[in-house]
């Protein structure tokens, strides 16, 4: 089969191969790809990914085969799944089903063959099934929501009357965006030169506020949307640049709540006296996702309140992933899915 492999770190080092199918263990559950989203681990290679690998982890399609011991998933069920492909089973962060934090996690298209690829294996326990109205190329993007509702829903506990700002408009801030705007809380989008197509698409699903950081004062213009001396609750960094997260601790009220969203590359100095001691800030990171949040972002989907295909601006056969590649690193895309050529359309 025709699979999509980092073979080494640097940026430019992957090529499709033909490698073996895979074969299911006995816990185990091989799928079909239909659909595979691409992300920022896929394109830049961050410390989780493991070369040699199969990239590719948000991804949908239909099961073709199970193990022995599986007996609740069927061919032909429609399924997307959880990106835990190992943990320990052992550590107290196991133990809470918190596997994003076990020490030995292992990830689909990280650290095990992933779904860049006409198939994956996976442990049963991370397999989903999808509501059958939903097309595949929107359930690849379960994952990413997934991760927003981690975020939102789980690491900030985001209140419906409380007022949020969304620093950079990538596809993670839009999708956390969506979720923000399920609960019923007001969402700001902030962006910079650069993003209009970005803010573009923010406002076709109804941020309540959109600006680039460069032409308007934060401050001046959330007095739209604020009740009274009211200011901002939650920030969430999405962009992974310094100077957001220096600007996002500037802009929060006292006891407000600064969710790391995004991936610094870089150290951050920050003065913890003032943002903990005299405002009394709340300093959380996210880490992508766990069984959970998966519970939550299928629940959102099934009750229509977030509609994940609509941050879908780009679909191409895997043998273009070059092309794909060069659109989701460019502003004027939001999320680009690739599809095994049998199954383009």
């Amino acid at each position: 089969m025709k699979a999509l492999i980092r073979y080494g770190w640097g940026e430019n080092e992957l090529e499709l191969r033909d490698i073996p199918e895979p074969f299911p263990q006995a816990d185990e559950v091989k799928v079909k790809v239909k659909a595979t989203g691409i992300c920022g681990t896929d394109l830049y290679g961050y410390s989780a990914v493991k070369p040699p690998v199969v990239l590719g982890h948000e991804t949908a399609g239909v099961v073709v085969e199970v193990g022995k011991r599986v007996k609740d998933i069927q061919p032909g069920d429609r399924v997307t799944t959880e990106t835990t492909a190992y943990v320990c089973g052992k550590c107290r962060y196991c133990f809470h089903k918190e596997y994003n934090l076990c020490s030995y996690r292992k990830g689909l298209g990280s650290a095990v063959n992933g779904a860049f690829a006409e198939y994956f294996v996976i442990r049963r326990e991370s397999i989903r099934r999808i509501p059958d109205w939903l097309d595949f190329t929107s359930a690849s993007l379960f994952e990413l929501l997934s991760c927003a509702t981690h975020a939102v829903m789980e690491r900030a506990s985001l209140q419906k009357d409380e007022i949020s700002v969304i620093l950079g408009p990538g596809p993670f801030g839009l999708m956390i965006a969506q979720v923000i705007k399920a609960i019923g809380a007001k969402v700001i989008m902030v962006g910079i030169k650069g993003d209009e197509k970005r803010l573009e698409w923010a406002k076709r699903i109804g941020i309540d506020l959109i600006f680039k950081l460069e032409k308007k004062d934060l401050e001046q213009e959330t007095e739209n949307i604020v009740i009274k001396e009211r200011e901002i609750d939650v920030v969430f960094e999405c962009s992974g640049s310094k100077a957001a997260v220096e600007y996002g601790l500037k802009i929060l009220r006292k006891g407000g709540r600064f969710i790391q969203a995004g991936i610094v590359q870089y150290p951050v100095t920050l003065n913890l006296d003032q943002w903990l001691f005299n405002q009394e800030l709340t300093l959380i990171g996210t880490r992508t996702q766990k069984p959970s949040s998966w519970d939550k972002a299928l629940d959102l989907v099934n009750n229509r309140l977030v509609e994940p295909g609509k941050l879908v601006s780009n679909v191409l056969p895997l043998s273009q992933w070059q092309e794909g590649f060069k659109k989701a690193r460019q502003k004027d895309s939001i999320k680009v899915v690739l599809q095994p050529d049998s199954e383009f359309k």
